[in-house]
């Protein structure tokens, strides 16, 4: 057996080119020139040039959806109608597969732009259709709103040391909130007027498996089962 120079790992002896590095298992040029290439290093450039081609292949896909909706559109109505709707939410969908593809790591700079991608989207809606009658009252708010709620979810995940089904109590907790101020725009927007109905009901439904979650994950965070805290 014989060790790679470049990368390290272990070789036939019959081998002539490393097959992780693809360099000569022997050879390690001019000293002053060395530069070793570990595994760990050669997997994260390979991700990385995966994400890269991915990312090149969904820009082609995505722009050759754009074109063929617009050219459809020009020869069928002589004008741009529907594909303005199309053009745009295939640019919202790529732009933010572009956002999770580089910036998955950085989830607040990853919620805060794909929420300004669908503001934007949401924007040029309402201002193609219908001339801004519902973007700034319905649109702008809900969308805050739940980005809002994301990042609540996001921060509590991040700060929770022991992460289990209060998580997952606390999303529950949040999404009731999320209901009953979509429901308060929504009746702002339709009524002028706050009557608040579904969005209670929703709320006092997920309130007790809320606590239900809580309670069972800090009793077994303390080590005590459901079984013997009851005598059963």
């Amino acid at each position: 057996m014989t060790v790679c120079v470049n990368c390290g790992i272990e070789l036939d002896d019959e081998l002539k080119i490393c097959p992780l590095c693809g360099k000569d298992p022997g050879y390690i040029g001019e000293q002053e020139n060395i530069t070793k290439n570990y595994p760990s290093e050669i997997i994260q450039l390979q991700r990385k040039e995966n994400r890269r081609y991915l990312w090149e292949l969904s820009a082609i896909l995505a722009f050759s959806g754009i074109a063929v909706c617009t050219i459809v559109d020009l020869l069928m109505n002589k004008n741009l109608k529907w594909s303005l709707f199309s053009d745009v939410s295939i640019s919202a969908v790529w732009i933010i597969f572009t956002l999770f593809l580089f910036v998955n790591k950085k989830p607040f700079i990853l919620v805060g732009t794909t929420m300004l991608t669908i503001l934007a989207a949401l924007f040029f809606f309402d201002l193609v259709a219908a001339g801004q009658q519902w973007f700034f009252s319905v649109g702008l708010p809900l969308t805050i709103a739940a980005f809002f709620s994301i990042s609540i979810i996001v921060i509590l995940y991040n700060a929770a040391h022991f992460k289990g089904l209060n998580i997952i109590a606390s999303a529950l907790l949040i999404l009731s909130g999320f209901c009953i101020i979509t429901e308060m725009i929504l009746d702002e927007w339709l009524k002028d007027a706050v009557d608040l109905r579904w969005s209670l009901i929703s709320g006092i439904s997920i309130l007790p498996v809320a606590l239900i979650f809580f309670f069972y994950h800090y009793r077994l965070k303390k080590g005590n089962r459901l079984d013997g805290f009851f005598h059963i």
